[in-house]
């Protein structure tokens, strides 16, 4: 008897004209897989696929699609993805004729009505997808239907209709280790940057933990409010796994909330730190910066780690009140100075443009940027995503019927919206924003002094491109300082990039 094909594609919706992509295998969608062939063996057989937004990657979705034929196919999802996944599912069924076609991940959980009302797609499953997809490929194996299955969303009469909640997954350690052969490690770093923004370099993934009990009101919350872990053994035996199989020496760590359990974190540390296996950690993400001490960073230095991306969003305490992350600012400026004293490479990521934000709310923001010891930071425009509290607040505050998720209106580009100023304002204190960082003496030599620690001369070279294109800067406007001559060179091809029209890095 031929196994059952499955085929999982990750949507990677990226529009925007960019030195390096960003692509990463899908780890989440790999912790399906692997379940999927624990559960049923030979049996099936499951195959991944990331999608990308070029051209030759939608000649190899069809390409997968007429060679494979798959009877089952899962598409996972953000909401900035949700055109691509609505056109590959109605390609499938309308040109491939395939029976069954279902919706995951973030989009798929928080706006099941918009999955649904496309008639290709058979369900949207809602949060944690292992025990989901077993479930539904039980019913489908059986030929029993599907719409009994719990923690799913179907069409019904009404638009949408929920099956019983199902509960989230308390014992992480019940799940396999995912098999790594089911993703292609080369395909995956070859001529991208990774999360932590490494061109071309071999790495792997991990989610030590789910879940996270901060309600963060832009948050998804696809894996709940319950923090869930993973034992810090179990987390090295996959990266033994890892190290010593695939030859992995580069691991970013990607939980909501890495160091929610303190004892748990410094028991991580410790076993690294004992295993004898040389590594390089990174933390794109995932990190509360108000909970970390000089004990736990002098561990995850001891550790291997090499760089933190410090998620702070506003530098405003009525806006972090606002929403609900309610950072302790002083704790997080102690924190990067920490991380920085010891050698640690640190980025903060903040957003800029809240519903009720004013004008000196951002500029406070840029401020505290300015006065942290960060080596880097990235300044964002706030995106309303459909399905979180801060949508529903901006939906209070302006009309957003006319409110298209699309790349280019992302997280780079500014947009109006329910703050207390313009557009053209919230666009020159970005600019500011970049120029005052990136340029200013303070910066450029923590910048120079940090991250040889984690990037290759490649690396440093695509950094400083970005920053001088990005904040449309030029060359006699740096100020004085050292390192402003080792600058010359950049923005000599900064000139020749900054020439094509909507250029992003």
């Amino acid at each position: 008897m031929n196994p059952h094909r499955i085929l999982l594609i990750d949507i990677n919706r990226v529009a925007l004209d960019t030195s390096a992509d960003m692509l990463e295998y899908p780890l989440g969608l790999l912790y399906v897989a692997t379940s999927l062939r624990q559960a049923f063996g030979p049996r099936i057989d499951v195959r991944i696929l990331s999608y990308h937004d070029r051209p030759n990657h939608w000649r190899r979705i069809e390409e997968a699609l007429e060679t494979f034929r798959p009877q089952i196919l899962g598409l996972r999802a953000l909401t900035m993805g949700r055109a691509a996944m609505h056109k590959i599912a109605t390609l499938a069924q309308e040109r491939f004729d395939i029976p069954i076609v279902i919706a995951g991940g973030p989009h798929a959980t928080h706006c099941p009505e918009d999955v649904v009302a496309n008639p290709a797609f058979a369900c949207a499953v809602l949060g944690e997808g292992e025990r989901t997809a077993v479930d539904l490929v039980s019913c489908v194996l059986a030929g029993k239907p599907i719409d009994a299955v719990p923690g799913i969303a179907v069409r019904s009469p009404e638009g949408v209709r929920l099956t019983p909640p199902r509960p989230v997954i308390e014992d992480l350690d019940s799940l396999p280790i995912p098999e790594y052969d089911l993703v292609d490690f080369t395909e995956t770093y070859r001529g991208y940057v990774d999360f932590s923004f490494r061109q071309g370099l071999p790495h792997a993934n991990l989610f030590t933990s789910r879940g996270c009990p901060y309600h963060c009101i832009y948050c998804h919350k696809v894996f709940g409010k319950t923090f869930r872990a993973h034992s810090p053994e179990r987390t090295l035996t996959e990266m033994r796994i890892l190290y010593e199989k695939h030859g992995i020496r580069s691991f970013q760590i990607l939980d909501d909330i890495f160091n929610i359990d303190r004892r748990r974190a410094m028991r991580f540390f410790e076993l690294l730190i004992a295993s004898g296996m040389d590594v390089v950690l990174s933390f794109p993400n995932g990190l509360r910066g108000d909970r970390i001490d000089a004990e736990m960073i002098d561990a995850m230095w001891d550790a291997g780690v090499r760089y933190i991306a410090y998620a702070i969003e506003s530098g405003a305490p009525r806006i972090q009140k606002l929403i609900q992350k309610n950072l302790d600012l002083d704790r997080i400026t102690e924190a990067i100075t920490l991380s920085n004293a010891k050698g640690i490479l640190t980025r903060g990521f903040f957003m800029l443009g809240f519903p009720t934000e004013t004008e000196d709310e951002v500029r406070m923001t840029v401020e505290f940027a300015k006065s942290s010891d960060l080596a880097m930071a990235m300044f964002f425009t706030v995106v309303y995503f459909p399905g979180t509290p801060l949508y529903r607040l901006a939906q209070e505050m302006c009309n957003l019927s006319d409110y298209d998720l699309a790349l280019e209106d992302d997280y780079v580009h500014t947009r109006d919206g329910p703050y207390a100023f313009s557009r053209a304002t919230l666009e020159r204190i970005k600019l500011d924003a970049l120029r005052e960082f990136c340029f200013s003496p303070k910066r450029l030599r923590l910048f120079f002094e940090r991250t040889p620690n984690f990037y290759n001369q490649r690396d440093i070279d695509a950094s400083i491109l970005a920053n001088i294109i990005s904040a449309q800067m030029d060359e006699e406007d740096v100020p004085r300082s050292p390192y402003a001559r080792v600058l010359h060179r950049h923005f000599l091809v900064a000139k020749r990039f900054s020439e094509r029209s909507g250029f992003f890095v």
